[in-house]
């Protein structure tokens, strides 16, 4: 089995992000997303809401993620699972996903050479699609209540 991981900031509230990804994905939303950009892989994605556990300092969501691509090229199934970090100003995304190659030993073998590398990317770019929601979004509720996020207050 393979493990990969990525992390992003976003410019969002904690309290907010982990809200937003999962309401990207409320209507099975899918990710055209893969290592390059001229390389796309549809991906689909299903969550499901559970308690990060690898978060000792505080209880709070985390998504679990199931995801396919669908290609004509063998690309392994994934499992992982989507958290979010205060991180200063901003919020950390961090996503961490596990996969078995397809194909036995030549997949193996692939995925010590190139497969791994491919992975991390398609994750990076995944990553990068889901900040761009996030922050468009929280950017979009913000202009609608302003009062209700402390955008417009006086002191």
């Amino acid at each position: 089995m393979t493990r990969v991981e990525g992390k992003r900031d976003v410019c969002c509230p904690f309290s907010a992000s982990i809200e937003m990804v999962e309401h990207l994905h409320r209507n099975e939303a899918k990710h055209d997303v893969g290592p390059f950009r001229m390389l796309h892989t549809v991906v689909r994605c299903e969550l499901a809401e559970i308690r990060d556990y690898t978060d000792e300092a505080r209880i709070h969501e985390a998504l679990i993620l199931h995801w396919e691509a669908h290609t004509r090229i063998p690309v392994p199934a994934m499992r992982g699972m989507i958290t979010v970090r205060p991180n200063g100003p901003y919020t950390e995304l961090r996503m961490e996903g596990w996969y078995t190659p397809p194909l036995g030993v030549f997949g193996r073998v692939f995925d010590t050479v190139i497969g791994m590398r491919l992975a991390q990317r398609t994750i990076d770019r995944f990553l990068e699609e889901l900040s761009s929601f996030v922050e468009h979004e929280w950017e979009t509720e913000r202009l609608r209540n302003p009062f209700q996020n402390g955008v417009g207050t006086t002191k």
